[in-house]
C-alpha cells in the first residue's frame, strides 16, 4: 500500500521500495492515515513495539540511515539520489506509526494528529541538518513532535497546555485524576478503559509515560524531549503508574 510524505510543497510518494520521485501535489493528499493506536497494554520497551530490539541498536542503525540520507541528499548522481530516498524511507517507516501514536495520544484529536505527524517528517527533511548526531534520531523526531504539539496545544483555550490539559468538559470537582469515574459503563473493554485513564492523566505525566512505555524511549531521550532532569521524568512516570494503578485497580487485580 502507498503511503506518501509531504516535502518541499510536493509529496514524495512511499512504498516498501523507497521514495519514488517528487510528484507535484494537487492539493489533497492521497495519503490514508497511519491506523489510529489502540490503547492496549503497553508496548515492551526497546523501540521497535514488540521485537525487543534494544534502543542502542536502533539508534545505531538510525545514525547509519540518517548519515546514508544526509550523504545522498548532497550528491547530485543518481545511484546517490536512490539510496537516499530509501534511506529516508526506511526512517519514515520507522517512525511513521510511532509519531501518529503519540501526537494522537497527546492531542486527542485524529485530524490534528494527521496534520501534525506530517509536518514532523516535513521538518525531518528540511531541518535534517540540524540534528546533532551524539543525539539519537528518535530522540530528535519526537522532540519536533513535542514542540508542534505544544503549539497545537498553545492554539487552544488558555487551559489547554501541557502542564494542565484534561479532557473536554472536566470540571473543577474533577482536577484531582482519583475521584473521577467513567462517564458511562466501559464494559469489558480494556483498551477502552485504558484510554479512559490515560486522559485524566496530567499533561506531563502522560507524555512522560507515552513516550517510555508505548514509543519505547530511553530515560536520556526522554529528558531531551521534555527539557526536564531525569529525576523529574523518573517521577512523572512513576506518578503516572500510580494514578493508573489507582484508577484501573477496581476493574483489574493485575499489575499496570
Amino acid at each position: 500500500m502507498e503511503q506518501t510524505v509531504v516535502a518541499d510543497s510536493r509529496e514524495w510518494s512511499v512504498d516498501a521500495g523507497g521514495l519514488d520521485r517528487p510528484q507535484q501535489s494537487t492539493g489533497q493528499s492521497s495519503r490514508p492515515a497511519p491506523t489510529r493506536p489502540a490503547l492496549t497494554r503497553p508496548a515492551p520497551r526497546g523501540g521497535l513495539g514488540t521485537t525487543g530490539v534494544s534502543r542502542d541498536i536502533e539508534n545505531a542503525e538510525d545514525l547509519v540511515l540518517f548519515r546514508e540520507f544526509l550523504a545522498g541528499m548532497s550528491d547530485t548522481r543518481a545511484e546517490s539520489r536512490r539510496h537516499a530516498r530509501e534511506a529516508y524511507t526506511k526512517i519514515y517507516l520507522r517512525y511513521r506509526d510511532r509519531v501518529y501514536a503519540y501526537s494522537l495520544r497527546m492531542l486527542s484529536n485524529q485530524e490534528e494528529a494527521q496534520d501534525l505527524y506530517q509536518e514532523v517528517f516535513l521538518r525531518v527533511l528540511t531541518r535534517a541538518h540540524t540534528f546533532e548526531e551524539e543525539k539519537s534520531l528518535g530522540g530528535w523526531i519526537f522532540t519536533i513532535a513535542h514542540n508542534l504539539c505544544l503549539n497545537k496545544l498553545r492554539d487552544r483555550k488558555p487551559q489547554d497546555s501541557i502542564g494542565d490539559l484534561r479532557p473536554s468538559g472536566a470540571s473543577s470537582s474533577m482536577l484531582d485524576p482519583l475521584v473521577v469515574r467513567p462517564a458511562e459503563d466501559l464494559g469489558e473493554s480494556w483498551r477502552e478503559r485504558i484510554e479512559w485513564a490515560m486522559s485524566q492523566l496530567p499533561a506531563e505525566q502522560r507524555e512522560a509515560l507515552v513516550l517510555r512505555e508505548y514509543e519505547g524511549l530511553s530515560h536520556q531521550e526522554i529528558t531531551d524531549v521534555l527539557k526536564a532532569s531525569i529525576p523529574a521524568v523518573k517521577s512523572r512516570i512513576y506518578r503516572a503508574k500510580e494514578t493508573l494503578r489507582k484508577l484501573l485497580g477496581p476493574y483489574y487485580n493485575e499489575d499496570i
